[in-house]
């Protein structure tokens, strides 16, 4: 029984690093987006190691749930034997909590700083647009300035 708890700790402990990391990420995908020039590929290279840890997070997460399952029946009838197990492990789940409520609001900060960044982009690339639209009718329009209209020329042969 011990050697389970000491897994669930384990994996909690472990859970907790992930989520540290997740933090590390998202915090430099943020610096990412507010540069004036935003290295997309950077950005995008954080995006899949976010990944990689969101699926260690999902691995951990099942196999702690599969461990407390099997031990629940046991714990519940001898909490009084595994104390100082229990009151680890609620102190680890107390903290990981804390670190995933983290975890989301900083992620939506980075959703709105990306959203805000896509928008000026856009709109950038709608001045672009507009400018080589001006450019394009000023020089259509110069070019037929010294064009000769043929209804003023005579038509006879």
């Amino acid at each position: 029984m011990e050697e389970y708890l000491r897994s669930l700790i384990s994996g909690m402990e472990e859970k907790k690093e992930c989520l540290e990391a997740l933090i590390e990420k998202t915090g430099l995908q943020a610096e990412t987006v507010k540069a004036e020039s935003v290295d997309w590929d950077v950005f995008d290279r954080l995006v899949d190691e976010k990944d990689e840890l969101i699926d260690r997070l999902d691995a951990l997460d099942e196999g702690f749930q599969q461990v407390f399952d099997r031990i629940k029946p046991e714990l519940e009838g001898k909490k009084d034997s595994y104390k100082e197990y229990v009151k680890k492990l609620q102190a680890l789940i107390r903290e990981v909590t804390e670190l995933g409520t983290k975890l989301m609001s900083e992620e939506q900060k980075n959703r709105g700083l990306i959203t805000d960044r896509f928008a000026a982009e856009k709109k950038k690339i709608s001045t672009n647009k507009t400018s080589s639209k001006a450019a394009a009718s000023y020089y259509t329009n110069m070019n037929q300035i010294n064009l000769i209209d043929p209804q003023l020329m005579d038509k006879k042969k």
